[in-house]
């Protein structure tokens, strides 16, 4: 197509835009710390979260809330309301939660994933039981 933005001037662009975009999500993300967030805990951990003791939550507002859980009083699905201690472009860090609601969502969690077990690997191949014989 005539006319296009050069690729090298297109990704100087976006690279350009990306470093602001950061640094304002940074900006905004440390105005939070040492305010108390509610968070519901997500089941989803990180590649550093279990060196750390740390579990993940989202707030009200969508920001990923990495928080210390060495105590483990919080499960996914729990509320916990968490003082914000640090802050980064991605996510804001907090320390032991100040208070954990359980719910009933963190109970079906539970009991789903005790239901559960060991999952085995088919790849897809069903296995002779599920086959109807003609």
């Amino acid at each position: 197509m005539p006319d296009q933005v050069a690729t090298e001037v297109m990704s100087e662009r976006y690279n350009r835009l990306h470093k602001i975009q950061q640094e304002i999500s940074k900006n905004e993300n440390i105005k939070m710390i040492g305010k108390r967030v509610q968070l519901l805990v997500s089941s989803h951990e990180g590649r550093h979260d279990l060196d750390l003791n740390r579990v993940n939550g989202r707030s009200a507002d969508f920001r990923l809330t990495h928080f210390d859980n060495s105590a483990k009083s919080a499960r996914p699905g729990d509320l916990v309301e968490v003082v914000v201690t640090e802050a980064f472009a991605n996510h804001i860090v907090a320390g032991q939660p100040v208070s954990v609601k359980k719910t009933r969502g963190a109970e079906a969690h539970a009991a789903w994933l005790e239901d559960k077990g060991d999952q085995k690997i088919l790849l897809g191949i069903p296995s002779l039981a599920s086959l109807k014989t003609l």
